[in-house]
């Protein structure tokens, strides 16, 4: 059964750019939670990050994972520890999704509030508070830490400088692990 390289972070810290990337070098298939949900869901999520029922799709997600798992020896998968609710606040996922997700490795992605404000205006035209931004940024870390301690498995936070050398170190960061 192969296993999952899990990178986390909020919207905006350039996790789909990273991934499909290391996809290339690494020559790993790369999925999107967030897409996997959308295409089982046949719902498409917008700018708003509005998610109707996370605990339904959690368990959506863990099945498909489980599925990719049974065809490749290693996946990228790209995601999230929390998500904003309808109020604009952060909510954390459920821990033991985690555990069903066959997770070998961990690498969450951090940027700067202001930076990721930017990157979200660009791409999905929408403005955030920097305390929101703030907050979700804070409970994802929150989360990284609940969950990689309850997986016991390689994890590492990464602070993104969206240049060409975030591909590279990540790509060492994996292979130091030995995955």
């Amino acid at each position: 059964m192969g296993g999952t390289i899990f990178i986390a972070g909020v919207y905006g810290t350039g996790k789909s750019t990273l991934c499909n990337k290391l996809s290339a070098v690494l020559k790993m298939p790369f999925f999107s939670a967030g897409d996997l949900i959308s295409e089982i869901n046949q719902e498409t999520y917008g700018a708003n990050k509005v998610v109707a029922d996370k605990d339904k799709n959690q368990i959506l997600l863990s099945n498909k994972v489980h599925a990719l798992n049974l065809s490749h020896k290693r996946i990228i998968l790209a995601g999230h520890f929390c998500i904003f609710n309808a109020f604009n606040l952060p909510e954390p996922l459920p821990e033991s999704v985690f555990e069903n997700l066959n997770i070998k490795h961990i690498i969450l992605l951090e940027a700067d509030a202001f930076v990721i404000i930017q990157n979200l205006k660009q791409r999905d035209l929408k403005d955030y508070a920097i305390e929101s931004i703030k907050a979700l940024i804070s409970c994802e870390r929150e989360q990284y830490d609940k969950v990689s301690a309850r997986l016991n498995c390689p994890s590492s936070i990464y602070q993104m400088t969206f240049s060409d050398k975030d591909c590279q170190r990540v790509c060492e960061i994996i292979t130091r692990e030995g995955n």
